[in-house]
């Protein structure tokens, strides 16, 4: 198999498996997103707080409700930057003449437009609601995600140019 070909399937998949992630994700009753962020809650409580153990039951409730809100937010973030950043490396591989930036505003564009379906699929889930906010923290995740990809994509270019020069014949 082609080099691109496998990396142009590599991220397709990526992306396609992020998607799907994100929806299930979405599909799940507000008790049982709760109890899911709840025990990742914890666990980064644990590593944040190392005396979290040892407060008393009333001050870690109070901390866990503050740090819940963070980490569900930053899982929002960090979800659409994968799949923003896969969507930008499979385009840009897909569309290798088009110019990067053709690759990158597409990306940033499904995923924030994929942030708005999701929400609106929280619409029809027992216990769960659409939030602007969350597809405004979606779509920064994509931004962040299309400006790792970016600078990913100019590193790739640049090492790709050394070794063309290096082996172009003197």
């Amino acid at each position: 198999m082609e080099h691109r070909t496998f990396w142009t399937r590599f991220f397709l998949i990526v992306s396609l498996l992020t998607a799907v992630a994100i929806f299930w994700f979405s599909a799940q009753h507000s008790t049982d997103s709760a109890a899911i962020s709840g025990e990742i809650t914890r666990a980064v409580a644990r590593v944040v707080r190392p005396d979290y153990a040892q407060m008393p039951p009333a001050q870690q409730h109070v901390f866990l409700e503050q740090l819940d809100t963070v980490v569900r937010k930053c899982a929002h973030f960090l979800e659409f930057a994968l799949l923003a950043a896969s969507l930008a490396c499979w385009l840009r591989l897909w569309f290798h003449n088009r110019p990067r930036r053709f690759a990158l505003s597409w990306a940033w564009l499904i995923a924030t437009l994929y942030a708005a379906t999701d929400e609106l699929h929280q619409m029809f889930v027992s216990g769960r609601g659409p939030r602007l906010l969350d597809v405004g923290i979606d779509s920064a995740g994509a931004l962040a995600g299309v400006i790792v990809a970016a600078s990913g994509m100019i590193l790739v270019a640049r090492r790709s140019a050394g070794n063309s020069a290096a082996a172009a014949p003197k």
